[in-house]
């Protein structure tokens, strides 16, 4: 008996963090889990305009581009950044214009704008370099990197997940960041891929 209650203990303590709560963007048929207790950042004024309206292909682009190509939708903070020093892990979802017509195309502009992400960063390498994937059955794009961020004289080292889900004239990214060896949520982030839902 005793055995299986520190089983039950131990299920509950590790599905703590997980939550019910959803962020939805019904226009482009995208919704995901958050965190619970971690801190939003939404892009109210977007996100109003997004599911407010069924904007079309052309619209979306013009959408995008009157937001230099991307837009922020939403920011998730494990802790509040105006009482916590350091690095806090961070959950981004953001939308870009899409401008390929299939997967091949779409991961070959992955690998080229990572190379410039590769010389913005300090000691940027892949963990897993990017790669199709399937997620809620459809194609996407993942890959895993480490660089370090300077702060003070002081060197972070950040882990950082990232998704591209192409869409029709956008494609969402997810990026899931933390201080690697400080935290590790790499099992929350996981569980939150999975309850992600794409449709259209």
């Amino acid at each position: 008996m005793r055995k299986y209650l520190i089983v039950i203990v131990t299920i509950l303590s590790f599905s703590k963090g997980f939550s019910q709560d959803r962020f939805e963007v019904k226009s482009i048929g995208f919704s995901i889990n958050v965190p619970e207790n971690w801190i939003p950042m939404e892009n109210e004024a977007i996100l109003k305009n997004l599911n407010q309206y069924d904007f079309t292909e052309k619209q979306m682009a013009e959408l995008l581009k009157s937001n230099n190509s991307a837009v922020d939708l939403a920011t998730y903070t494990k802790y509040d950044p105006k009482k916590y020093r350091g690095i806090i892990p961070t959950i981004k979802i953001r939308t870009h214009i899409n401008q390929t017509n299939n997967i091949n195309d779409f991961k070959a502009v992955i690998e080229k704008s990572t190379e410039n992400v590769k010389k913005a960063l300090t000691n940027f390498r892949f963990i897993n370099q990017p790669v199709i994937t399937e997620i809620a059955k459809q194609k996407a794009v993942q890959f895993s990197a480490q660089f370090t961020l300077k702060n003070g004289g002081i060197d972070y080292e950040i882990i950082s997940s990232t998704y591209y889900i192409p869409k029709k004239g956008c494609f969402i990214s997810l990026n899931f960041i933390e201080e690697l060896g400080k935290e590790d949520n790499q099992l929350l982030f996981e569980e939150l891929i999975k309850s992600l839902q794409l449709t259209n």
